[in-house]
């Protein structure tokens, strides 16, 4: 099946796919639409090649660790 450029501009929290330039530059010139309707900070944003999966899990995890201990810290404080 084909995926339409609109789909590939919103796909990450409404800006474009990181792959936006790879996958459309034999067919017309994203580079230049991508500068006039994206700002810096944004063209930074979805750039940015995606964490690894992996990673993202174990921060994930990570965060769930120190969660589940502040919050059994904070029970621990108010049975005293």
């Amino acid at each position: 099946h084909e995926v339409t450029f609109g789909y590939c501009r919103k796909v990450k929290e409404g800006l474009p796919c990181w792959k936006v330039l790879d996958c459309w530059f034999e067919l017309f010139p994203v580079e230049d639409f991508v500068r006039e309707h994206y700002t810096e900070e944004q063209r930074e944003r979805f750039l940015a090649r995606p964490k690894p999966k992996i990673l993202s899990l174990v921060e994930l995890i990570e965060q769930a660790r120190a969660a589940k201990s502040e919050e059994e810290q904070g029970s621990d404080s108010s049975q005293s």
